[in-house]
């Protein structure tokens, strides 16, 4: 692994295999939450039908998903472009095959806010909001879809929850193959800090 040219402050990153097993108590409870005001206001009969469709275009469903999983990690890497005022070419995207986990990764310092909008950003788009449209509409195939994906930023859900306490001002540098990121010294980002390979 290449060395950066950055000191570290705190290494607030967590392994990938961690992470999915951490997910779950951000995932379901939110999960839950979002099926039972579903259930509140329409019966089970819209969630009933969603299945009853997703078993009928099983394969044209798998595509979607999988688009949504790449999408999922394609809002990551914009977000840190836009708000990081990043190039195209500080962002790689791969998959942790211990993990079995898609990734994108920002090569280059972020400020924690930009940081933040992008771990969020795919749980709100592909997540919250669609199944908020559902949970309104009562429409139970875009209210799966919501809730699949709001379960799937679980970890991103982490990641934002081990920064809740660090000030926006402060600088981040993504972990290359871990979940989360090492605060770095802002003061003087020419000091050299190296990543060590992770056992």
């Amino acid at each position: 692994m290449p060395e950066s040219e950055y000191k570290t402050k705190k290494d607030l990153s967590v392994s990938m295999v961690a992470a999915n097993l951490y997910s779950i108590l951000f995932a379901v409870p939110a999960a839950v939450v979002l099926v039972v005001v579903y259930l509140a206001l329409w019966d089970t009969g819209g969630l009933f039908y969603a299945r009853f469709l997703i078993f009928k275009n099983f394969y044209l469903v798998l595509i979607i998903l999988i688009m949504g999983v790449l999408l999922h990690e394609l809002l990551h890497g914009l977000t840190w472009m836009w708000l990081g005022k990043k190039s195209p070419d500080s962002i790689h995207y791969g998959m942790n095959l211990k993990a079995l986990s898609p990734y994108a990764h920002c090569r280059e310092p972020l400020n924690i806010r930009a940081y933040r909008w992008g771990a969020a950003m795919p749980g709100l788009i592909l997540g919250i909001l669609p199944a908020l449209l559902g949970i309104l509409t009562g429409n139970g195939l875009i209210m799966l879809f919501g809730l699949l994906f709001t379960v799937a930023a679980g970890g991103d859900a982490l990641v934002l929850w081990t920064l809740r306490k660090e000030n926006s001002l402060e600088w981040v540098l993504d972990h290359p193959f871990r979940a989360g990121c090492i605060v770095i010294e802002s003061s003087d980002l020419q000091t050299r800090f190296s990543y060590k390979e992770e056992p």
